[in-house]
């Protein structure tokens, strides 16, 4: 139990980790990325400041020959690409490497490649756009706008998210590490209260039988040395089925501690289903003939499990013989198998009075009963089904529940076999 919780627990630190590690990433990406855009924003302004002094407002419009004749003779390499639009947005003139050739702002695509004085497009990439408008006297004459690749704006972002999903394995790997440490430090006041609290019921049971031993020696006793004329015999009944209940329930209870206790041995032994199912059919029987009820079973297939033989003999006269507490007088109760290559599956199916689909999720717990009144009248005590689900999960196996009120039941278990 506590190597579980320990691991559940563990498992989900690293989850929430991870959740919060890409979460919070996001954030920052999206941060950042803001950030450089404003940055970029920023230098476009200036780049359009610093231009806009040298363009000549002509006939045909603005331009920007003279400007771009001087930085061809000076040898500049232009990053940027700058383009003149007139009143009515038709492009002008171009500079630079080729842009996106329609005035707009934000984040545009390269048109490809041009005629311009460097007619290399901007590498067909994401470009950043900013333009402005330009006067003549209180005229507008028409437009100027610049233009940068983002390319590297685009390849820090993607280095980052690169770096961060490199990291995760390793990151999530310390945390998990961690994530133990901490689970294990914070499970074990949890562990050695549920230790004591096993051991009280496994002692606490065990003491019950002796006082129970006293009882039925007495009642014995009293059985042989009064005739009915001096004491009733349903007073001695009465207390001989009283002290047999307490012995019923305080042995549940020291197989069901034994059971969730982790230093119970785990299960090694190889068991032939037919030496464990046949003397369970052949009680359960027994249990079926004062109620009438046709306890039927399929052939038992020659299949050997591993597990333990007390354990899984318990497990499978609990159900067989909750089907038959639970099935009114002429009713069916059938045992099936079903065997695959790793697993058998062993059905105890009857045609009882079913299970409301509410109890489903609550009828393995202790002392749970769907019907108190019943239960109560056919001497349940709610341990049963608590006791199947704990070797189950001993036995590293698996139950389904299938019931629908007035039709019946069905319990499913998977146990892995050997051959």
């Amino acid at each position: 139990m506590k190597r579980d919780l320990r691991r559940r627990l563990t498992i989900e630190f690293v989850m929430l980790f991870v959740l919060l590690y890409f979460a919070g990433g996001a954030v920052a990406m999206f941060m950042f990325a803001t950030q450089l855009d404003r940055s970029i924003d920023s230098e476009l302004q200036g780049l359009a400041a610093e231009v806009m002094p040298a363009v000549d407002n002509t006939q045909a419009g603005p331009s920007l020959k003279r400007w771009g004749a001087r930085a061809q003779l000076r040898h500049e390499e232009m990053p940027f690409s700058i383009q003149l639009f007139n009143s009515q947005r038709q492009l002008l003139e171009e500079f630079g490497p080729v842009g996106h050739r329609v005035l707009s702002s934000g984040f545009v695509h390269a048109d490809g490649d041009g005629d311009g004085p460097n007619p290399a497009s901007l590498d067909d990439a994401n470009l950043r756009s900013y333009f402005v408008e330009i006067h003549d006297d209180t005229k507008l004459s028409g437009y100027l706008q610049v233009q940068v690749s983002v390319r590297q704006r685009d390849d820090a972002l993607k280095q980052i998210v690169l770096t961060m999903v490199s990291l995760s394995p390793f990151l999530a790997l310390a945390v998990a590490i961690c994530g133990s440490w901490f689970a294990g430090k914070a499970v074990k006041p949890v562990e050695e209260t549920m230790e004591l609290l096993r051991q009280f019921v496994a002692d606490a049971a065990h003491e019950i039988n002796t006082p129970i031993t006293v009882i039925e020696a007495s009642v014995q006793t009293l059985e042989a040395t009064f005739d009915d004329t001096q004491v009733d015999g349903n007073v001695l009944a009465i207390i001989n089925r009283a002290s047999g209940r307490m012995k019923a329930l305080g042995q549940s209870l020291v197989v069901l501690s034994r059971m969730e206790s982790p230093d119970y041995p785990p299960p090694i032994d190889h068991i032939e289903l037919e030496s464990l199912a046949a003397p369970v059919l052949a009680e359960c029987e027994q249990l079926a003939i004062p109620k009438d009820i046709k306890l039927s079973s399929q052939a038992i297939p020659q299949v050997t499990v591993l597990g333990n033989s007390e354990s899984l003999e318990r497990m499978l006269l609990n159900l067989i013989a909750n089907a038959i507490r639970y099935t009114d007088e002429g009713g069916v109760v059938e045992v099936k198998y079903q065997v695959t290559t790793d697993w058998l599956t062993i059905s105890v199916e009857d045609s009882g009075i079913g299970i409301p689909a509410e109890s489903l999720p609550h009828i393995f717990q202790r002392f749970y009963r769907v019907d108190k009144s019943r239960s109560r009248n056919i001497g349940g005590f709610g341990l049963g089904l608590a006791i199947v689900k704990a070797v189950v999960d001993r036995h590293s196996g698996e139950i389904k529940v299938r019931s629908e009120v007035g039709k019946g039941s069905c319990f499913s278990v998977t146990l892995k076999r050997v051959n």
